[in-house]
């Protein structure tokens, strides 16, 4: 399963194929160091926290998503040279993809997409998949809240670049009780989570984090995915909220026998924690 496109695409390739001759984003080059410096076992956290200080802007979003209610931290981070110590090799490294990630993301409003919308629902899967793979797999909580946050982030793309055809598309999904990706594939030779793999790749992602992305919406044939909480809260919709929270619910209790009253409870409680989160987003 991991590393699941490696040896068959070429990103860049496939991207252009569906948005056409477009100029792809890249993360700074202070984030590509970090990122590249926190895979090596022999960096400081000292080393790590320099570096990341020398980017202003990068070191006030990661603060902000560290003491956002989503992590529930009790105490307040006032440092990077602090978060880097508290947060540690894993958590840092995803909450870094989340900030790096939402930077190269397009900021857009159009019809079928409403960015507040589309962001706050991203936060909100990203809270309670982070609660949910507490359950499941506790080792996941970081990489699943970074998958679950960034697991539809070709989205903005698509409704940039494929202009009316998928605003058609987004319109039917919203009015609809369909799964986006299915329709997707029954207009199109393509999928939103397919693409979103593909920019995992192109920027080098952990093959864990990639791979859910791009298997968010299930395998074939079905099987669990590499952060099983993740792909739990790809039923969250950003409208007909009640038909894709019935959905997470029965499949807890069904899967991972997590009570429902337990569920119901995690994704109702994920929305204030969410909206602090996505202020940070759009």
């Amino acid at each position: 399963m991991l590393g699941l496109f490696k040896k068959k695409t070429d990103p860049k390739k496939e991207i252009r194929a569906v948005l056409g001759d477009v100029e792809l984003p890249t993360f700074s080059s202070i984030v590509t160091t970090v990122m590249e410096r926190i895979r090596e076992e022999d960096v400081s956290f000292t080393e790590i926290s320099d570096l990341m200080a020398g980017d202003p802007g990068l070191t006030v979003r990661v603060l902000g998503t560290v003491n956002s209610a989503a992590f529930a931290l009790r105490q307040t981070v006032k440092s990077v040279h602090h978060a880097v110590s508290i947060l540690g090799r894993n958590q840092l490294e995803s909450m870094l993809i989340s900030v790096a990630v939402r930077g190269a993301v397009p900021d857009i409003s159009s019809r079928g997409f409403v960015a507040k919308r589309f962001w706050n629902t991203c936060a909100r899967r990203a809270v309670a998949g982070r609660r949910f793979a507490e359950l499941i797999d506790p080792s996941t909580g970081s990489e699943t809240f970074t998958a679950s946050l960034l697991q539809d982030l070709a989205v903005p793309f698509l409704s940039l670049h494929k202009g009316e055809s998928y605003a058609d598309l987004l319109e039917e999904w919203h009015h609809g009780q369909q799964d986006l990706a299915q329709l997707e594939r029954s207009a199109f030779d393509w999928d939103h989570a397919t693409i979103a793999g593909w920019f995992c790749l192109e920027w080098s992602l952990p093959d864990k984090i990639s791979d859910a992305i791009a298997t968010h919406h299930g395998v074939e044939p079905p099987a669990p995915g590499p952060l099983p909480a993740a792909e739990l809260v790809a039923h969250m919709r950003e409208v007909d909220e009640e038909y894709g929270f019935e959905q997470i619910v029965e499949t807890a209790f069904e899967r991972y026998e997590i009570p429902r009253d337990v569920s119901v409870e995690i994704v109702e409680n994920s929305a204030e924690a969410a909206a602090d989160l996505s202020s940070l987003f759009c």
